[in-house]
């Protein structure tokens, strides 16, 4: 997850906050999104490259194509930050020093994340909650695990090789957006979803098990007979 680094945040955030930087994002709002349809999208930052050491936690949710909630955490890792990683989100060590631990606001990402369907942007984010819960003997999460940028590999063509990172994608959908900020993040990666399920007609539910088998969207898209 290359990209422009963000600026730093004060030291001492409040355990859980909406942005480091906000604005509000407003959602896209297909015609096509069924209204009794929900997902949630879930982004985090880790401090070095052990996905494990994770920092930050952005949420978002959705109900019928709206977002209805959005919700960030900074966490302690409790492991010093490599500069790298600093460079790339701006949080620091002294950033996340009156953070909870990831044991403590795993509670208020269950009630969030939970028998739902989950989308993140690469399976980065599912690899990085499974190695954290691991490592404090927390169960994992149980959710159903959608990879955003798979839809968008099989949605947008051009980009089933190449090109389908967050940062890219957004630009060539017109989505503005503060990079390497976990909510931001996550808000971005449920904009792309959204677009992909107007773009093709296919649903979240569908999305889920197409990703899952490896099917096409185009045997249902719009746009398959261009």
């Amino acid at each position: 997850r290359i990209g422009k680094p963000s600026a730093s945040p004060a030291s001492g955030t409040p355990r859980t906050r909406v942005s480091r930087n906000p604005p509000y994002r407003t959602c896209h709002h297909p015609s096509s999104m069924p209204h009794g349809q929900s997902f949630a999208v879930v982004d985090v930052e880790t401090a070095t490259s052990d996905n494990s050491s994770i920092c930050q936690i952005g949420i978002v949710q959705f109900a019928g194509g709206r977002c209805v909630d959005r919700w960030s955490s900074l966490v302690n890792p409790g492991v010093a930050f490599d500069e790298f990683n600093i460079a790339l989100h701006g949080i620091a060590d002294e950033t996340v020093r009156h953070a909870p631990r990831l044991p403590e606001v795993l509670p208020d990402v269950r009630r969030r994340l939970e028998d739902q369907i989950v989308g993140c942007h690469t399976m980065f984010d599912r690899g990085a909650f499974w190695a954290a819960c691991r490592l404090h003997g927390e169960p994992s999460l149980d959710v159903r695990w959608l990879d955003t940028a798979a839809v968008v590999r099989k949605t947008w063509t051009q980009f089933s090789r190449r090109g389908y990172k967050l940062d890219n994608i957004t630009e060539y959908l017109g989505i503005t957006f503060q990079h390497h900020d976990a909510l931001e993040d996550a808000h971005a990666a449920a904009q792309v979803l959204l677009r992909a399920i107007e773009e093709t007609g296919v649903s979240v539910e569908e999305w889920y098990v197409r990703t899952a088998v490896g099917l096409p969207a185009t045997s249902v898209s719009r746009n398959s007979s261009d």
